[in-house]
């Protein structure tokens, strides 16, 4: 892969762009991205959150990119556009709601606009306080399956883990915390998000740079041209990845996109 060749770049949020919890985003990440659009590179978010919350919590002051990847591929827009949008079924919300409700458990439900939870616990608070993110407001799932869900965080331990995915096996989930997973319809993924970019862009994934730390982040790792893993990533995220470069307080994207000869140190 050479320089000459990449014509996109994608990154992930927590634990590659921002530290965890506490947003940090070290300078020289900041002048990476700069040097990549003034490259005419295309920089694209590709995260587990929803736009809300990076707007709302302000978790990347300063920093401009071309596009997003949101809710781990359910959403994504490019240069402000809409290009692609996948919701659950009527039949996978009303499974879903009868398993929370038969198990008592938290969930956030993401809309293209908006973004909520059944209910309050422990679990939820916890999970939320170790990303840095406030609990998104209450409101009533009674017509769930009404609605145009794009993703479900539901607040649940492995063994619920598995006992959801046996009552909606054409649905995915991606563990990002202790108790608590992203839940997406079938289809879902960042690598659908980085298919539907290139297409509207006009190039393939061998022409992309994908950088990641995290169980959700395996299938645009692999995916990308140069699938590049942070230092401080997770195991299987490490071994996905075609480089594992330092970690982000070690200016891990700078150095990788140097290491890579896309951008002069």
């Amino acid at each position: 892969m050479t320089k000459e060749a990449i014509k996109a770049a994608f990154f992930d949020i927590d634990g590659t762009l921002a530290a965890v919890k506490s947003h940090i985003i070290p300078e020289s990440t900041r002048a990476a991205i700069e040097r990549l659009r003034e490259k005419g590179i295309c920089c694209i978010l590709s995260t587990g959150r929803h736009p809300m919350e990076v707007e709302e919590e302000n978790i990347l002051p300063g920093l401009t990119f071309d596009g997003g990847i949101w809710l781990t591929g359910q959403f994504c827009e490019l240069h402000g556009a809409c290009i692609l949008q996948n919701c659950f079924t009527e039949r996978q919300l009303v499974i879903l709601r009868e398993f929370l409700e038969r198990r008592g458990r938290s969930c956030i439900f993401l809309e293209k606009d908006a973004m909520y939870c059944n209910l309050v616990d422990e679990r939820i608070k916890k999970e939320q306080a170790g990303i840095g993110t406030a609990v998104p407001p209450l409101r009533d799932i009674g017509d769930l399956e009404r609605r145009e869900i794009l993703q479900a965080v539901p607040y649940i331990d492995r063994g619920e883990e598995r006992e959801l995915l046996a009552l909606l096996p054409d649905c995915r989930l991606t563990r990002w915390g202790e108790g608590v997973v992203d839940f997406l319809p079938a289809g879902g993924g960042k690598e659908q998000g980085i298919h539907a970019v290139c297409k509207e862009l006009g190039i393939t994934p061998e022409q992309t740079i994908a950088f990641g730390d995290a169980e959700n982040d395996i299938g645009m790792l692999r995916l990308a041209g140069i699938g590049v893993a942070m230092g401080n990533g997770e195991p299987a995220a490490k071994e996905a990845a075609d480089y594992v470069t330092n970690r982000i307080e070690e200016d891990g994207i700078w150095k990788a996109l140097v290491r890579f000869g896309i951008i002069q140190p």
